[in-house]
C-alpha cells in the first residue's frame, strides 16, 4: 500500500515538474522570438537586460525603467549616446 501511494505521489510530482519545465521552455522560446524581432529593428548591439525590459513592458508601454537602463548602458559603455537616443525615441514613456 505504501509503495502504491509513494509511486502515485512521485508520478504526480514528476508530471507537475514536466509541465513546469514545458511552460518554462515555451516562455524561453517566446522570449527568443520577441528578442529577435526587437534586435532586427536596430543595427547595433542591445544588452539582454534592455531587451528583457522592453519585452516585459510591451503591453503596458511603461518604459520609465527602460530609460534608466539605457542611461546605465551608456555610462557603462554598452551603448553609444546616439544609439541610446534612438532607443529613447522608439520607446517613449508617458
Amino acid at each position: 500500500m505504501f509503495n502504491f501511494l509513494f509511486e502515485t505521489s512521485v508520478s504526480k510530482e514528476l508530471k507537475t515538474s514536466q509541465q513546469e519545465l514545458n511552460n518554462l521552455q515555451n516562455r524561453i522560446f517566446d522570449w527568443k522570438i520577441k528578442a529577435d524581432v526587437i534586435k532586427e529593428k536596430f543595427n547595433f548591439y542591445l544588452p539582454d537586460y534592455i531587451i528583457d525590459e522592453i519585452i516585459e513592458n510591451e503591453k503596458t508601454k511603461n518604459f520609465v525603467n527602460l530609460h534608466y537602463l539605457i542611461n546605465c548602458a551608456v555610462v557603462n559603455n554598452r551603448l553609444s549616446e546616439s544609439n541610446a537616443k534612438l532607443l529613447r525615441q522608439v520607446y517613449k514613456f508617458n
